[in-house]
């Protein structure tokens, strides 16, 4: 049971940074530009596929590889920019700085939450052994 707390602290804390990371990420190059669609920032999210992992397989990964890359991208007309195409346009992530700047807000609580849990759980048990002494 102990041990079941301690993991569950730990990978959502694993998770929560990687959603920090994402997010940070996102919002420190979102009005990057580029010449082409393929050159652009890729947006980072969260991989679906971590939730299915086990509490110790997702404290083992690193928060890169917890992201994904999604090719969100738009297109912009303005032959005057010095990044512009052939045809004129230039290509930005499409990042909504509203949504990630509330996923940052997010993620930073539920770490927060996590890292208070498992500080009660090391509490607890430095108690329990001083009621044994």
């Amino acid at each position: 049971m102990a041990h079941d707390i301690y993991a569950i602290s730990m990978s959502g804390m694993a998770i929560e940074r990687a959603k920090l990371e994402a997010a940070s990420l996102n919002i420190a190059n979102a009005n990057s530009v580029s010449s082409t669609a393929e050159g652009a920032y890729k947006v980072r999210q969260v991989s679906g596929a971590v939730n299915s992992l086990s509490f110790a397989e997702r404290v083992a990964l690193s928060s890169e590889q917890m992201l994904t890359q999604a090719t969100l991208v738009q297109a912009q007309y303005k032959p005057e920019h010095a990044l512009a195409n052939d045809q004129g346009y230039i290509f930005t992530p499409k990042i909504n700085l509203a949504t990630e700047m509330l996923n940052l807000n997010s993620a930073t609580r539920a770490y927060e939450a996590n890292v208070k849990a498992f500080n009660a759980y090391k509490s607890m048990s430095s108690k329990a052994l001083e009621i044994g002494k």
